[in-house]
């Protein structure tokens, strides 16, 4: 398992973890792109041979104080293993 920053390479990973994490309330692919894109957005993927089985994602302005967690993931199948949270911050 490999930890790293998230690109908009990611993208369509991403959002195939959030339509199944979240069916009833995913994110757009615009809102998350925004997100990838935005200078005060940190987000991470959790790679697993290659494959993408979670995410997680902080927004903080440069400078400020504190941040908040936008969002957090991980594939059904990588649950249970110490890689996540068991619900969504929104």
């Amino acid at each position: 398992m490999t930890v790293r920053t998230a690109s908009v390479d990611d993208l369509a990973a991403i959002m195939h973890l959030e339509r199944t994490s979240f069916p009833t309330d995913a994110w757009s692919e615009a809102t998350m792109r925004a997100e990838l894109e935005s200078p005060h957005g940190y987000y991470l993927v959790d790679e697993t041979a290659g494959e993408v089985t979670g995410y997680a994602g902080l927004r903080a302005p440069r400078g400020a104080a504190d941040g908040d967690v936008q969002t957090i993931t991980v594939a059904e199948t990588a649950r249970g293993r110490g890689r996540g949270m068991g619900r969504r911050a929104r």
